[in-house]
C-alpha cells in the first residue's frame, strides 16, 4: 500500500484523546523495543498483536494485523477495496490516534502522522534543528521511518545531511526551504541518505535548480517515489529540471498534482526518460485538457501504468477517447477521473473501451454521469472485472440505480458508492434492488 494521505488531527475540535494503554509487562516492553529497533520486520508486530488480544484490546490487535496485510497489497486488491468499504479506519489510522506514544523529543509533534503496519510511521517536525540535537530519541518512541517537516520551519538541509540517524528514514516531506542546487547536491551525496527511497516537495520547498540537481544525482536513481506538489515555479521549469535524469532508475511512483501542467508541457513531460518505467502516476489538478491527454496516450508510458490519477484535469470527451483508444492499457488497474465535469457522452466512450478490461477500481465521482451514463456502465462488458466503482455526486437517479443493480457485468463489485451530500435517497424499488444485488457493498 502506498504512503497514502497525511492524517491530521486537531485535538481542539475533538474529544480529548484517550491515554494509550501502558506497557504493563516485560513481554510488552521487549516486543515494543524490538518493533522500534527493527521497524521493517513484521514478526514482532504480529506478536505484539497477540499480546494485545490477550489483554482484551481486540480492536487494536485487529488493526495491527489488518495493516500488516494491507501493506503487502496494492490499493486495488480485493482486500484493500473491502477495507475501504467496511473499515476505512484500517487504512487511515484515525481510530488509533489515541495510541500515539507520549514523550516525543523536542521539535516533533503528532500534528502530522501516518500509521503503517499498525504503528505510527511518520511524524511531524515542528523544528528540524531541535530534532537533530536529540540523537536517536525519536526512534525509541516509535518505529518512525518518515518525517513531514512543518511549513512553519525553515529546515537546514545540510545539517540534516550530516545527521547520522538519517539512515533510519525512508521518506522525507518538505513544505518550505527553497532548496537550491548546492543544498540538494550536498544532501544527495550524504552517506546517511542511502536509505531514502521516497521524497516529497510542495509549495516553496524546492527551487527549479534544486530539482535539477536532484534529477542528476545518484539519490534520484534510488528513489521509488517522488511527489512534487503545488510547486512555486512554472511547469516548464519542472519539466526541464526532470529532464536532467537520463534514465528512470527505480522510480515507479510519481506525483505531480497541482503544478499548472498544461497541454504545452505535456508532450515534453511524457517523453522524459524519468517517466518511462512508472507504474503509478498522479497528474491531478493540472489543466491538461484534451490535448494533454492525447499526448499522454501517444507517449506509450501508459503501457506500464497500474494506477493513473486524472482528477481535475478536464480531459473532455476527446481526451477520454484518446486515452481509451491508446494501446497498452490492459495493465491499468485503477483510474481516477473524478471532478472533471464529464457528461454522459464521455462516460459512454469510457464504458465502451475494451482496453480497460483489466480495470479494478474506477472513480467517476463529481461528474455528470446521470442515468444514461449509469446504464452505459452497467452494460459495459469490459468493466466486468471492476471491484470498486465510485459514482458519488454523479446525478444518478432511480433509473440509473436500477440499471446498475440489474447489470450482468458488475456483480463482482465489492464497493459501489452512490452517495450524495444532500443525502437524497433513491426510491423504495431502487433501494431494494441495490440491496438485493450488492448488500452492504453499496453506499448511498
Amino acid at each position: 500500500m502506498g504512503a497514502g494521505r497525511t492524517t491530521r488531527v486537531n485535538y481542539s475540535r475533538n474529544a480529548p484523546p484517550e491515554e494509550p494503554p501502558h506497557l504493563t509487562t516485560s513481554s510488552h516492553d521487549a516486543l515494543y523495543r524490538a518493533i522500534c529497533a527493527h521497524p521493517d520486520e513484521d514478526t514482532p508486530r504480529l506478536a505484539f498483536a497477540d499480546l494485545l488480544d490477550e489483554d482484551g484490546e481486540h480492536r487494536r490487535a485487529a488493526f495491527v494485523r489488518t495493516q500488516v496485510e494491507l501493506a503487502r497489497l496494492p490499493a486495488y486488491d480485493p482486500v484493500c477495496v473491502t477495507a475501504r468499504q467496511r473499515d476505512p479506519d484500517a487504512l487511515t489510522g484515525w481510530c488509533m490516534a489515541h495510541t500515539l506514544p507520549k514523550g516525543l523529543p523536542a521539535g516533533c509533534e503528532w500534528r502530522q502522522f501516518e500509521f503503517r503496519r499498525g504503528f505510527p510511521w511518520k511524524v511531524g517536525v515542528r523544528s528540524l534543528a531541535a530534532l537533530l540535537e536529540t540523537g536517536d530519541a525519536l526512534f525509541r518512541v516509535a518505529p518512525i521511518r518518515a518525517l513531514g517537516v512543518d511549513s512553519r520551519d525553515r529546515p537546514d538541509l545540510a545539517a540534516l545531511a550530516d545527521w547520522p540517524h538519517l539512515t533510519r528514514l525512508h521518506r522525507l516531506n518538505f513544505s518550505t526551504g527553497w532548496f537550491g542546487a548546492d543544498d540538494v547536491a550536498q544532501f544527495a551525496r550524504s552517506p546517511h541518505a542511502a536509505g531514502i527511497t521516497e521524497l516529497g516537495f510542495e509549495f516553496e520547498s524546492l527551487a527549479p535548480e534544486g530539482l535539477g540537481a536532484l534529477a542528476e544525482s545518484a539519490l534520484f536513481a534510488r528513489l521509488t517515489a517522488l511527489e512534487l506538489s503545488a510547486n512555486a515555479f512554472p511547469a516548464a521549469l519542472l519539466v526541464d529540471a526532470l529532464g536532467g535524469a537520463r534514465r528512470a532508475g527505480a522510480l515507479s511512483r510519481l506525483g505531480l498534482p497541482n503544478n499548472r501542467i498544461g497541454a504545452a508541457d505535456a508532450e515534453a513531460l511524457f517523453g522524459l526518460p524519468a517517466v518511462r518505467e512508472l507504474q503509478h502516476l498522479d497528474l491531478s489538478d493540472n489543466p491538461l485538457a484534451a490535448d494533454g491527454l492525447t499526448a499522454l496516450a501517444a507517449s506509450g508510458i501508459v503501457r506500464g501504468l497500474r494506477t493513473l490519477n486524472l482528477s481535475r484535469t478536464r480531459p473532455g470527451v476527446l481526451g477520454v477517447k484518446a486515452l481509451t483508444e491508446a494501446g497498452g492499457l490492459a495493465g491499468l488497474r485503477q483510474l481516477d477521473l473524478s471532478n472533471n465535469a464529464l457528461g454522459p457522452n464521455a462516460v459512454k466512450a469510457l464504458a465502451g473501451a475494451p482496453a480497460l478490461r483489466g480495470l479494478r477500481a474506477l472513480n467517476l465521482s463529481n461528474n455528470h454521469v446521470r442515468d444514461s451514463g449509469a446504464a452505459d456502465l452497467a452494460g459495459a462488458r469490459a468493466l466486468a472485472g471492476l471491484l470498486e466503482l465510485d459514482l458519488c455526486e454523479t446525478d444518478i437517479g432511480d433509473a440509473g440505480a436500477l440499471a446498475l443493480a440489474e447489470s450482468p457485468y458488475l456483480g463482482g463489485l465489492l464497493r459501489l458508492d452512490l452517495s450524495t451530500r444532500s443525502g437524497r435517497p433513491f426510491g423504495a424499488a431502487a433501494q431494494a434492488a441495490l440491496r438485493e444485488r450488492f448488500g452492504d457493498r453499496v453506499n448511498w
